[in-house]
């Protein structure tokens, strides 16, 4: 057999199964450029079993299960002791010949003893038994067996991780109806750009004359399908990335090729692109090639906090996440226009391939600034990218949890039935303590953050399930009376320890080079993981899950916060607002510095593991309120800030959704820059008055008032009607439309003045010949802006100039 060295970074884990074993596949990506497939055939698979009476070997060998016939046995077994939740646990590995025989084995298991770790995906289990690092360079010692590589050993070793070769790519589908149907509407175009083995480019595939210069035109729609097949062989990718792909372009594509009879895969290596579930959302699989899914880690990041960029974003669209990344403008056309641009002039078939072109380019730039960040999170937890671009921070905080419970030799606690579960949401935690601000505007305000409170906190307690304790002598005491012994640190301060010490170096190093990218994305995935700690004790899915450690961790904050409220009063700062982790002091005469003196005092008398930072000085502030039969109160995080630069900071406003007119959208955005920027809120009230007037009149183009929305079945399957079912129906009994071109279909609808209710008045867009001034005025203008000049003192009527403003703040 011949033998060699590989250096290489490992990319993806799967297995296959070769002569009815599972062998376990490393997608390695090697500095020499290539891409390779390595073997380890000698990993098994297995779960721990601990017997309920005293049982041998051959007892456990003996076990047997199944089903339909095909009886299954363990293949070995080995005694190891181990412990869980600070308890020993003595008990056996089990091992299976095959991934799938694990959960039928486990289930014969159960009737003499407890199982543990049944659940844990094969590829999932390799990762964490070996502890491999993906992005990481290692050395590979392998041989060729049967035309394959097959590891004999491997290392970590000095040096840089090889340059992977990256494909963006998009679709367009004809859509006659909006939606468009897999059964029907054909793939029409794809665009792609792309960065492989130094070279740079792009394109656009389709099969329609098109005299652009990127744009390469094929027979049919057939050798649209092989061509992009083949320029992502050519090209050699090893991550490809795509925007709501697993919901809908690869979907689409799989279920496309299937009725035109091709073979559809992107898969480099033995086996096809499908798609599978991963918790709530879908991913893709690709053999031999990583996907991303640029929407799932925008909306991740967003999710998490974790970006000034998407925060305030009520629409995690392409457009609106690449134009707050560049801030430059991105080349749109309508969606359901897509088919009329496909069957009209040169013109407009050139508009639909440079709009194609330009999603590609886009997406581009959006996987560029925040892939580095999934990257470090891959790192960080040991987690497969494929895995963390579909993962919630609870499942990164899961999978660093049960690498290091493998490596300390602690057994990792199962999932919690739906008894459980239930059992858990019936007894929920207290939260953080709220101080409320009354409603109005506000100037000069400072902003101080605890860096990382509950982390702190956990750290600072030794907060952990298996350190909870009755009896011991050296212990922390919750502000509700839950001990945590000192004696031996749980694994998850432990973990939390590390990262808040690697992310203090990490900062350290990026302060002296600030353009570093990978310092910076790294210190921003320590962050997110470790903040997702409390979180996860708390989560009711959680194998983790204590309520006495989540409860605690609460309690603590809350302390910690009404510390700091006594502290600042007694200095002399009045304290607006107050949530989890932040307290918000108006400065009136207290200079900057004197606020500064007043965090650096309080910082010496707290744990060393925490510290109040500042976070912003903002020149102004509105904070909105929540009508209650005794008056107004003000609602936990709902306020806006704009800083001196200019930067605003959203929390909490139910901002209006994109299935409102954008006469509505565009109005309210207004209104709350206007109160930000200018401190006017009679300016603001002016916004809203003319554009009542402006309706009134008649002068807002139709285009601004058409409410889009998606009828999810067909237009008899409704039994309530509503005005875009009532729209749809009308269209068909007058013969404007046939059936099948509204059902399932995004339809987008004008309420005109003809009609004795909203869904009579209902007219679809195309055939909207006027308005009802009122519906707009009283529906949409008014409930998307009074949420905010409501708690300023104006009334319907003030804006509709009816009536007189209450009082004057």
């Amino acid at each position: 057999m011949a033998e060699r060295t590989l250096s290489g970074a490992i990319l993806d884990v799967d297995y296959l199964i070769q002569k009815d074993r599972a062998a376990i596949r490393l997608l390695i990506k090697a500095t020499d450029g290539n891409a390779y497939e390595i073997f380890d055939q000698e990993f098994r698979p297995y779960f721990y079993f601990v017997p309920s009476k005293t049982m041998n070997k051959d007892d456990i060998l003996a076990v047997s299960g199944g089903d339909s016939g095909a009886i299954v046995k363990a293949e070995d077994a080995g005694k190891k002791k181990r412990s869980i939740f600070g308890k020993d646990a003595d008990g056996y590995y089990v091992f299976a010949k095959s991934p799938m025989e694990v959960p039928r084995l486990s289930a014969a298991f159960l009737a003499y003893g407890t199982c543990y770790e049944f659940d844990i995906p094969f590829a999932k289990r390799y990762v964490i038994d070996t502890g491999i690092s993906p992005f990481t360079l290692y050395e590979f010692e392998l041989e060729e067996r049967d035309k394959k590589l097959v590891l004999k050993s491997m290392k970590k070793k000095e040096g840089l991780v090889p340059e992977v070769n990256i494909l963006s790519f998009d679709i367009e589908v004809y859509n006659p109806l909006g939606i468009p149907r897999v059964n029907l509407d054909p793939l029409i175009m794809i665009s792609y750009v792309f960065s492989s083995n130094g070279k740079t480019g792009g394109g656009v595939i389709t099969y329609k004359k098109v005299d652009l210069p990127f744009v390469e035109t094929v027979k049919d729609e057939k050798a649209l399908f092989n061509r992009f097949m083949n320029i992502v062989e050519e090209l050699d990718i090893d991550i490809i990335t795509g925007y709501n792909s697993a919901n809908f372009d690869i979907t689409y594509m799989i279920d496309r090729a299937e009725r035109l009879g091709i073979y559809f895969t992107l898969s480099r290596f033995e086996g096809d692109t499908k798609i599978e579930r991963h918790g709530l959302v879908n991913r893709v699989k690709i053999a031999g090639r990583v996907h991303v899914d640029m929407y799932l880690v925008v909306r991740f990041i967003a999710t998490v906090g974790s970006s000034e960029y998407l925060l305030k974003m009520n629409s995690y669209t392409l457009k609106n996440v690449y134009e707050a990344v560049s801030k430059e403008k991105k080349i749109t056309v309508e969606k359901k226009d897509i088919y009329k641009l496909w069957d009209g002039s040169k013109k407009d078939i050139e508009e639909l391939a440079t709009y194609n072109m330009n999603d590609s380019e886009a997406l581009m730039e959006v996987y560029d600034k925040f892939a580095s960040i999934m990257v470090e999170l891959s790192k960080i937890t040991g987690d497969m990218l494929t895995d963390v671009a579909v993962s919630t921070a609870g499942q990164l905080v899961e999978f660093s949890l049960m690498r290091y419970a493998y490596k300390n030799n602690e057994i990792i606690p199962n999932k919690p039935d739906d008894y459980e579960m239930r059992s858990r949401e019936n007894n929920p935690i207290e939260g953080a303590y709220v101080k409320t601000p009354e409603p109005g505007i506000y100037n000069n305000i400072a902003v101080f953050d605890f860096r990382g409170l509950y982390p702190s906190i956990i750290v600072s307690h030794n907060i952990d399930p298996s350190c909870i304790c009755e009896d011991c002598m050296d212990y922390y005491e919750s502000p509700i009376g839950v001990k945590f012994g000192k004696k031996k640190r749980g694994i998850v301060p432990t973990i939390l320890k590390i990262m808040m010490d690697e992310r203090v170096e990490v900062k350290k190093l990026f302060k002296k080079d600030p353009s570093n990218v990978s310092y910076a994305a790294k210190s921003l995935a320590l962050k997110i993981i470790a903040n997702s700690f409390y979180g996860y004790l708390g989560y009711v899915r959680s194998r983790w899950y204590s309520r006495p450690c989540a409860a605690s961790v609460t309690a603590y904050g809350r302390q910690y916060i009404h510390n700091t409220i006594d502290a600042a009063e007694k200095n002399h700062f009045n304290v607006i607002y107050s949530d989890t982790d932040s307290v918000l002091l108006l400065l009136g005469d207290n200079s900057r510095e004197s606020a500064l003196a007043f965090v650096k005092k309080f910082n010496a008398g707290i744990p060393e593991s925490m510290e109040l930072e500042l976070e912003d000085f903002y020149t102004r502030g509105v904070f909105v309120g929540k009508k209650s039969e005794k008056g107004s109160a003000g609602a936990k995080k709902k306020y806006a800030l704009i800083s001196e630069s200019g930067r605003i900071k959203i929390r909490g406003f139910e901002l209006v959704r994109r299935d409102w007119s954008k006469i509505a959208r565009e109005t309210q955005k207004r209104v709350l820059e206007t109160i930000l920027k200018e401190g006017s809120k009679e300016k603001a009230a002016q916004i809203v008055k003319d554009v009542i007037k402006s309706l009134k009149e008649g002068k807002v183009p139709l285009a601004e008032l058409a409410i889009s929305t998606q009828l999810r079945k067909g237009i008899d399957s409704y039994d309530s009607k509503s005005p875009e079912l009532a729209a749809a129906r009308k269209a068909v009994q007058t013969g404007q439309k046939k059936k099948d071109e509204v059902e399932h279909a995004v339809i987008s609808y004008v309420i005109t003045k003809r009609g004795s209710s909203i869904s009579d008045k209902a007219t679809l867009e195309d055939f909207a010949t006027d308005y009802d001034p009122d519906y707009y005025i009283n529906h949409q203008v008014l409930p998307a802006t009074m949420r905010i000049l409501k708690e300023l003192d104006f009334s319907e009527d003030d804006l509709k100039g009816l009536g007189s403003q209450k009082k004057l703040m």
